[in-house]
């Protein structure tokens, strides 16, 4: 079962490079598909509602939210594609009743009879006349008296019949509870999300090892240290479990045996990928909400509701890149230089949606780069990759071009890599007014990254590691999103709006289906300024 679903996230995230919760059009492949054991994957169609799937497939709303912890009324939306468990039951059926037996019980006459008076016939009666005199239909009258069924029957004097009660005629008529909305339902079967005033947390790291890998998660589990120190003035109480992570699959599994394991409320780590594999069953089981910081090729977050990869593969990044820099830069001249070197994954998503790219290679000299520039709009200029030499070897030209024709608006994009490096490379970046596609940064001459280092030499008297990005910052911002969600929603606070102040990196999770993990989808555009002065553009 786990690997039909996920083949199938892979299929959809090939067909359109990535999204999470498809679009209806690109459905009609999944509308309803049936797996192993019985499980189904319906697409919602307009007009559904929880409610009439519960009918459609004879499965409780309880169920079918069991299936998709990711699913909510908010996201339940046409387009959408849901796994829906085996059929415990036979679909609801709607009954018929009288209406008029439903309300009360039928009378009873003259000693416990039918007949509600005996009438003696007279002189020129008539069943007719006798049925209109006591309000009754011929029909009533003859069913209460069946001798006068028989076939040449005559009425005559002295006769006595059974005058019945008269009743109206009755239709059936349906009886159907009330449809619960979307919102009802889900309120109903997700029950009141109550905040934890008390945290448990365990951090499974490789802390002990002397590698530049366990340096830097150090820093990363320093930095959620100082997220437990801030949210504790707010009231807020913690557990810390901290357990080492080692090397090897025995040594995670002896992490996994400890009692207090499954009493966890939120998990960081770890890194390596068979352990992860490992601490996410676990993780499952007990549906504790699983972090991970480092990997980014992680498959248990296509079947772990729980899991939450913080650093999304190069697809999800390419894709939310390009989508900022065509909702920045749609209608400008776009110049590509080849670079020569191995191209960055992000080309080809750029040449996709701009097949009218301007080209040059490198080396370039001032002449051929402006042949390529358009005098009547914008020019961005992209390098095919994101290496320091080939970085180097363009920036002098564009900086002759920027100064010597000023009239010609130029940009230059980059990419993450650029983020560090330094020295005088900041200074062209300024004057080339570039654009740097990136999920974090870092601003470390603002005051309260200064005030942050100043704490953390005072509380671990040494200084962060440095790079880029600060694994210290990492720690504190990721801190605080989890801390601040568990402490307002509880351990379903991943489908709420988490907006936190953050230092270097922000968190815009978003699951790969109703069904799965979440993946951080955070992209922005760090804009250095002529001006010396630096920007953050986000949609």
């Amino acid at each position: 079962m786990t690997q039909v679903r996920i083949w199938l996230f892979v299929c959809l995230m090939c067909l359109w490079g990535g999204s999470a919760l498809v679009p209806a059009r690109a459905q009609n492949s999944v509308l309803i598909q049936t797996l192993e054991d019985g499980e189904r994957l319906h697409t919602i169609q307009p007009g559904e509602t929880l409610y009439g799937l519960t009918r459609l497939y004879g499965v409780t709303a309880e169920a079918i939210c069991a299936a998709n912890p990711g699913l909510s009324a908010q996201n339940f939306k046409a387009g959408t594609v849901i796994l829906i468990p085996k059929p415990t039951e036979e679909p609801a059926k709607t009954e018929e009743q009288p209406a008029q037996e439903a309300a009360s019980e039928k009378p009873v006459g003259i000693a416990g009879s039918n007949c509600r008076e005996m009438h003696r016939v007279k002189s020129k009666e008539t069943l007719f006349s006798i049925a209109q005199k006591y309000g009754v239909t011929l029909e009533e009258l003859r069913a209460a008296n069946p001798e006068t069924l028989q076939p040449g029957y005559e009425l005559k004097k002295k006769d006595v019949l059974c005058i019945p009660y008269h009743r109206e005629p009755t239709k059936a008529v349906k009886v159907e509870e009330k449809a619960p909305s979307n919102e009802e339902l889900f309120r109903q079967v997700r029950g009141e999300e109550r905040g934890l005033s008390t945290i448990r947390v365990g951090v499974v790291l490789p802390l002990k090892e002397q590698t530049p890998l366990a340096a830097r998660t150090l820093d990363f589990y320093r930095g959620l240290l100082m997220a437990v120190d801030s949210m504790k003035h707010t009231g807020l109480n913690f557990e810390i479990y901290t357990f080492d992570a080692g090397t090897t699959a025995e040594d995670i599994n002896r992490v996994l045996q400890r009692p207090i394991f499954p009493q966890l409320d939120i998990v960081f780590g770890p890194v390596d990928p068979t352990q992860i594999k490992a601490v996410s069953k676990v993780s499952e089981q007990w549906k504790i909400p699983m972090v991970v910081p480092f990997y980014s090729k992680s498959e248990e977050v296509f079947t772990n509701p729980y899991l939450f990869v913080l650093n999304a593969p190069d697809t999800i990044q390419y894709v939310e890149a390009e989508r900022l820099f065509k909702a920045s830069f749609q209608g400008r001249n776009i110049v590509m230089v080849d670079t020569g070197e191995k191209t960055d994954g992000f080309v080809s998503y750029l040449k996709k949606d701009f097949p009218s790219l301007r080209y040059t290679k490198l080396p370039v000299d001032e002449n051929t780069l402006i042949s390529r520039l358009d005098e009547n709009k914008e020019n961005v200029i992209v390098l095919s990759s994101a290496d320091l030499k080939s970085l180097n070897i363009f920036m002098p030209v564009m900086r002759n071009v920027v100064q010597s024709r000023p009239e010609l608006k130029l940009k230059l994009f980059g990419y993450p890599e650029w983020l560090t490096y330094s020295g005088s490379l900041v200074e062209d970046y300024c004057v080339a007014d570039t654009y740097i596609y990136s999920s974090f940064f870092t601003d470390y001459a603002s005051p309260a990254f200064t005030d942050f280092s100043n704490r953390f030499l005072k509380n671990f008297n040494t200084e962060m590691l440095r790079g880029t990005p600060r694994m210290g910052v990492y720690g504190y911002d990721c801190g605080l999103f989890f801390f601040k969600g568990l402490s307002r929603h509880g351990k379903n606070f991943s489908v709420q709006a988490n907006e936190v102040q953050h230092l270097q990196h922000k968190f815009r999770m978003q699951r790969v289906s109703t069904w799965g993990g979440m993946f951080n989808r955070t992209m922005q555009l760090v804009r250095y300024m002529p001006n010396h002065q630096i920007e953050i553009h986000q949609l």
